[in-house]
């Protein structure tokens, strides 16, 4: 009975939301069209690009003049990558009112956390938000949810709830827990615990710090699930590293699958069991250049087409497909944003994930109960180092973090403690250890 209902309140979700086709519908296509032949993919792939720079040439003012003179249709995929002009984050910041296209339907605004202090808004048709959710859908079918399942949510929300039957319905149905990662604490976390254990949810999706955190404060508590069984939890929106990934999966006692996307442009990869992040190919067109910077198109989005977006990601795709079985391309390496990035004084550049390794080595050396939280922001050759310290944290543990950091970083780099009772997150909610600052 609670499936008929559901499906009826599917129903008028789709009816609300406008959406040109229901994702349930999509949903049951990318069930079939993930084992489709790669030959097949790009064919589908190369149809959907043409009609996208057709459409944009004709309905977007951004467009109409650097597509003006294309002989389309193109012929290949390399064709695409070589004589389409990439857009910037910038480009989009300055030209949004251009980029808009003028025969766009319904839409949907999207907005980006502003992290490097960029921060857009931009429009989403209800295609293209349709498939968004049929990706997540046969995301979380890989591991065996259900729509109808009950889920715990780690995230920056708004409590208001709306007063109309589908938000009553959706209440009902949804069962999902809501927790804000800015009253994520020590007082707070009891009483997530024992609703938790209540509803007994098949998953846990969240930022990457933030079901690190509620997994933290489990732990620092004593508190382990015992009804609460959970089949995966997904971790989005940040970095995850292999050591955070392994515990969070001892703490919660399961897997942990990543998702790979971004506000403006559209959710590109998941994990599937078999730990391969897929390219969600049927709705976006991605691939990488020389130096790992990703570039990614969004077929179904007429509403502000993204045309050969470069934005500040980096990742390696792979020819190499995963043994699960589905012909997906996988991206074999996500190397994170470039602003994530450490800058040494020759330009040299390295990853952020040397300062996690940093801190876990103070535990090896024997400095525990020294810091539980930290927080690194570069600033040319200036370093200030944020830290929430622990009853054994002294100069000592101050001098083996600047005589660590110059060793990998630059003799030359100065660097400032602060010490704080707290880390802030960011206004999207998310937690970051380490921010560049130009």
């Amino acid at each position: 009975m609670k499936i008929l209902l559901f499906k009826i309140y599917q129903f008028l979700k789709d009816i609300k939301n406008q959406y040109p086709l229901s994702p349930n519908k999509i949903f049951k296509e990318l069930k079939k069209s993930q084992y489709w032949s790669r030959e097949k993919v790009e064919k589908f792939q190369l149809e959907k690009l043409n009609t996208l720079i057709h459409d944009a040439g004709k309905n977007s003012k951004f467009y109409n003049s650097s597509f003006k003179n294309l002989n389309l249709p193109l012929n290949d995929l390399n064709q695409f990558k070589s004589i389409i002009p990439f857009i910037t984050k910038s480009d989009i910041i300055k030209n949004s009112k251009l980029l808009k296209g003028e025969g766009s339907l319904k839409s949907y605004k999207h907005s980006t956390s502003g992290s490097s202090g960029d921060p857009l808004s931009v429009y989403i048709s209800g295609m293209a938000e349709a498939y968004r959710k049929a990706g997540g859908l046969r995301f979380r079918d890989w591991w065996g949810i259900k729509p109808y399942e009950k889920s715990v949510l780690i995230w920056r929300y708004d409590n208001k709830t709306g007063g109309s039957l589908v938000d009553k319905l959706k209440k009902y149905f949804k069962s999902r827990y809501d927790i804000n990662v800015y009253g994520l604490n020590d007082e707070t976390i009891k009483d997530h615990f024992e609703n938790i254990e209540k509803i007994r949810p098949a998953y846990i999706r969240g930022y990457t710090s933030g079901v690190l955190e509620f997994a933290r404060l489990l732990d620092k508590n004593n508190l382990s699930f015992k009804n609460a069984k959970f089949k995966v939890v997904i971790v989005t929106a940040e970095n995850l590293f292999d050591h955070d990934r392994k515990y969070i999966e001892r703490i919660l006692k399961c897997k942990v699958a990543n998702e790979f996307g971004s506000a403006e442009a559209g959710l590109f990869a998941y994990e599937c069991p078999s730990g391969s992040m897929h390219i969600f190919e049927e709705a976006n067109y991605i691939y990488n250049d020389k130096n790992l910077f990703a570039y990614m198109t969004e077929f179904f989005n007429d509403a502000m087409p993204l045309i050969n977006y470069k934005n500040d990601d980096k990742i390696k795709v792979s020819n190499d497909l995963c043994n699960c079985g589905r012909t997906l391309k996988v991206i074999e390496e996500l190397a994170g944003r470039e602003s994530g990035y450490i800058e040494k004084s020759d330009g040299t550049k390295l990853n952020q994930g040397i300062l996690i390794c940093l801190f876990i080595e103070l535990q090896e050396k024997g400095y525990s109960q020294a810091i539980e939280k930290f927080k690194v922001i570069q600033k040319g050759n200036k370093f200030d180092v944020y830290i929430v310290p622990l009853k054994n944290f002294d100069k000592e543990v101050e001098n083996y973090i600047r005589k660590k950091m110059r060793s990998l970083i630059g003799e030359n780099i100065i660097i400032h403690f602060y010490l704080k009772d707290k880390i802030e997150r960011e206004k999207s909610g998310k937690l970051r250890y380490f921010v560049r600052k130009e």
